[in-house]
């Protein structure tokens, strides 16, 4: 009897954690309108808490000093979007020229492939366009489609500082609020593990920051050293794509090797292009990121992974951003509760050891060489 009752336990808990889950699920995919900029806003507040305190400090009024830096974001916003405006407007203007060299590029191909394999017409700049043109008219509502989801995605962001103004203004409250939600904790452990997790986000976002920072500048010099034109453009983009992670390094490297590709007359200069953000990112991935960012986030890599999945999944490109430091946030809040602090340690990165001094844990031999930590 009493088996069954624990069975039958077991069963109910495992079909409530399936229901919460798949609702969880469901209301990030269909209130993803309302969640974007309310977790990028409440990103934002953890990031501007410190300057807005430092300013009251001065008895400068909460109200007052919210709006000074609410402009100061919002001037730096428009800026990098100004910024960024001018380069592609630069860009676009070039792109007739790189045309007429594209084809010339394929011409080249197209004779060598002639000459040293007898490969008659491999290569057609007309079939090329006119391929390319099928492709895009076949799937023209695919592209407009991930076209308007993005601009709609960049559209959420005018709520940002709505959110980022009401979480700024009762950050107090919301304290509060987190001390009687656990109230079965001590006041002083649960204000703890709050700013614990501002600090966390902040120092994750500065540190994202910096690194994007250095990387511009490796970027762009780099590319300045090559010849390459709009080496500003190509190596500032390359750097905030970096905030994408996996998959963001990459695409802010194709593209300066097949500008390099189009408009130098010699392999050498893509080639060079690659080897040297090869070796950025190389750099960036063994000794600025876990030096500056540090083990701020400190989730394993399979943990990361997945959050970053499931974010492109649910919000694309955005949720590729907000779930790396949303799964730090719900991994600290695990590790609050002793029912659940497992999880959270399985979230965490491997620690070489997690025991009490003296203390010796023998892991069972699973794979391989049986191993004491």
């Amino acid at each position: 009897m009493q088996l069954n009752r624990t069975s039958n336990n077991r069963t109910i808990t495992t079909a409530a954690v399936i229901i919460i889950v798949s609702g969880i699920i469901l209301l990030m995919v269909y209130a993803k309108t309302l969640l974007i900029p309310l977790i990028a806003g409440a990103y934002l507040a953890m990031l501007l808490v410190p300057a807005v305190t430092k300013m009251e400090s001065y008895s400068i009024p909460r109200v007052l000093a919210i709006f000074i830096m609410l402009i100061v974001t919002s001037l730096a916003f428009v800026g990098i979007v100004w910024f960024f405006g001018g380069q592609i407007s630069s860009f676009s203007e070039d792109l007739s020229g790189v045309e007429v060299q594209f084809q010339q590029f394929v011409n080249d191909m197209s004779k060598f492939l002639s000459e040293n394999f007898g490969m008659q017409d491999a290569l057609s700049f007309k079939a090329i366009n006119d391929k390319l043109f099928i492709f895009l008219k076949e799937n023209a509502s695919k592209i407009s489609s991930a076209a308007f989801s993005t601009i709609g995605s960049l559209g959420l962001l005018i709520l940002v500082p709505v959110y980022l103004f009401m979480f700024l203004l009762y950050r107090d409250h919301f304290t509060m609020f987190a001390i009687r939600l656990f109230n079965k904790h001590p006041q002083t452990r649960v204000v703890e593990v709050v700013t614990d997790l501002r600090s966390v986000i902040q120092k994750y976002i500065t540190g994202m920051l910096k690194v994007m920072a250095i990387l511009a500048v490796l970027n762009v010099i780099a590319l300045s050293a090559l010849g390459i034109r709009h080496a500003l453009f190509f190596g500032i983009f390359a750097a905030m794509m970096n905030v994408v992670p996996y998959v963001g390094p990459m695409i802010g490297s194709v593209l300066p090797i097949l500008f390099a590709l189009l408009t130098k007359d010699s392999l050498l200069y893509p080639l060079g292009v690659f080897v040297a953000f090869t070796v950025i990112q190389t750099i960036e991935g063994n000794y600025l990121t876990p030096k500056i960012v540090g083990s701020n986030v400190n989730i394993n890599p399979i943990v990361s992974l997945v959050a970053l999945l499931i974010g492109s999944l649910l919000w694309g490109v955005v949720g590729m951003i907000l779930f790396i430091p949303l799964a730090a946030i719900i991994k600290k809040l695990l590790e609050l509760s002793p029912n659940t602090e497992v999880y959270g340690y399985l979230m965490g990165e491997e620690v070489s050891d997690n025991t009490k001094p003296g203390k010796k844990i023998t892991i069972p031999k699973i794979f391989g060489k049986k191993t004491n930590s």
